[in-house]
């Protein structure tokens, strides 16, 4: 089993550099590389979307963002959680991977061009754990 989870962790690794993202962390022990992206942090989060959302929706609550919206898209396949905390906006966005993941991708916007990266891994690393 842990074999084949640090294969996925290299798999996913791979994916993720050679897309112009820079691996933080991956936890074998999770199931989830987090990267940061050009606006923020993603990864893929065991479980389903509807199970995903929940996971954010908790996350937003320990860190202390106060939810603003949610939407869902494609019958379920895909989520959005957004909140806010002191001026930043926070943007979670889930779609599914398979059948046991989903993709997330989270944004903290501190203004129209400025992006709180740190913030959004703290998110998804809430989410993961």
């Amino acid at each position: 089993m842990r074999a084949r989870t640090f294969v996925l962790s290299l798999v996913a690794a791979a994916t993720l550099t050679s897309s112009g993202c820079f691996l933080v962390a991956a936890g074998a022990g999770a199931g989830a590389a987090i990267a940061y992206t050009q606006r923020g942090a993603s990864g893929q989060v065991p479980g389903s979307v509807d199970d995903v959302f929940g996971k954010a929706a908790s996350a937003f609550s320990q860190l202390g963002i106060t939810e603003t919206g949610r939407s869902t898209r494609d019958s379920g396949n895909s989520r959005t959680l957004v909140g806010k905390t002191g001026e930043q906006e926070v943007t979670v966005e889930m779609k599914r991977a398979s059948e046991a993941t989903t993709a997330v991708e989270v944004t903290a916007k501190k203004n129209v061009v400025e992006y709180d990266k740190e913030l959004a891994k703290r998110v998804l690393d809430a989410m993961v754990k």
